[in-house]
């Protein structure tokens, strides 16, 4: 049972196998996660999907637009999350004559990642509040990933605001509902709009088509770079891949199926990626009764560097879920 044209894409066109899987729609609440159930008992440590390695998005695998585009970068800057999205961009734009391998797999992986539908908390301006308020939706440029500037704490001083109005009252909120301090959120909405503008200018080029909203083009393209990173960032793991013990290498890398699985919460994801030669393979750490959700453990996700943000505060930020569909979450 599949609840979108991409997934049925993935299940049906290619050679990806999930056979005792079941998709349904996410809830508003799982932002565009979960909904991936056993359609069946699955044992402990039997493959519940076997997903080849070129449908997957990965930093060892970077395309040569994807690191013509990253090498421009400033050194000092660079991160995986820039090698992460330079990959993500070519693969949602591609380029026939980028197109290595097969043309279906290339497809059907760009109709993947177009069906993305959220990443962290802001992605969709509708989480800053109603249209008209001060400071809120009205005043982004674009999104609020980019929205100011890295010189924003010198413009706003004379105003005694320690960066954009925007991002200082979006950081008011995200503390609210976080339960946070006001600092720690203001903190980390900077460093995940430094680390968008540090990777921005270099993967410009990389958006073929851009977004049809209300700007230039250069602007619609920078808005587009900043949602693929929010998104990327929500999606994320960390696997070993390489064709042997001696070779495997810790890659960033985005896995359909893992990426839209939902938060395991305090009971322990039932989840495990495991590379196995040209597939990924999704395996299951313990018994998994018919119907239950399968899931895996966002605080296990790579994270932004400098970035020390945990519980409910991480999972919203990075990942867009609210405290209210986190599992086994208390009051």
């Amino acid at each position: 049972q599949v609840s979108s044209l991409a997934e049925h894409v993935f299940l049906e066109d290619t050679s990806l196998s999930a056979p005792k899987l079941s998709f349904r729609p996410s809830l508003p609440e799982e932002r565009g996660k979960g909904g991936v159930q056993a359609s069946e008992t699955i044992a402990a440590l039997e493959v519940i999907a076997r997903i080849p390695r070129s449908l997957i998005i990965a930093t060892c695998d970077s395309p040569p637009r994807a690191m013509a585009a990253t090498v421009e970068m400033d050194k000092e800057k660079f991160s995986w999350a820039a090698d992460l999205c330079a990959a993500t961009l070519v693969a949602l734009f591609p380029e026939n004559k980028d197109e290595n391998g097969n043309v279906d797999d290339a497809k059907a992986k760009q109709m993947w990642i177009s069906g993305w539908e959220a990443g962290g908390w802001a992605t969709n301006n509708a989480d800053l509040g109603p249209d008209d308020v001060d400071w809120g939706p009205k005043s982004v440029t674009g999104s609020l990933l980019s929205t100011g500037s890295d010189n924003d704490k010198n413009v706003f001083a004379k105003f005694r605001l320690p960066c954009h109005p925007v991002v200082f009252r979006a950081g008011t909120g995200l503390a609210m509902l976080t339960g946070s301090e006001e600092q720690e959120a203001l903190d980390a909405l900077l460093l995940r709009g430094k680390v968008y503008r540090s990777m921005r200018d270099a993967l410009l080029t990389l958006v073929e088509n851009p977004s049809d909203r209300k700007g230039s083009l250069r602007e619609r393209r920078a808005w587009d770079v900043a949602d693929v990173l929010s998104k990327v960032l929500a999606r994320a793991t960390t696997l070993q891949l390489g064709e042997g013990e001696e070779d495997a290498a810790v890659s960033f890398a985005v896995v359909p199926v893992h990426e839209r699985l939902a938060h395991c919460g305090e009971q322990g994801e039932n989840s495990k990626l495991v590379s196995d030669g040209d597939e990924v393979l999704l395996v299951a750490t313990r018994d998994i009764a018919a119907g239950e959700e399968i899931t895996r453990d966002y605080s296990m996700a790579p994270r932004l560097d400098e970035d020390d943000t945990d519980g409910p505060l991480r999972l919203l930020l990075q990942f867009g879920l609210p405290p209210v569909a986190v599992k086994g979450a208390s009051d």
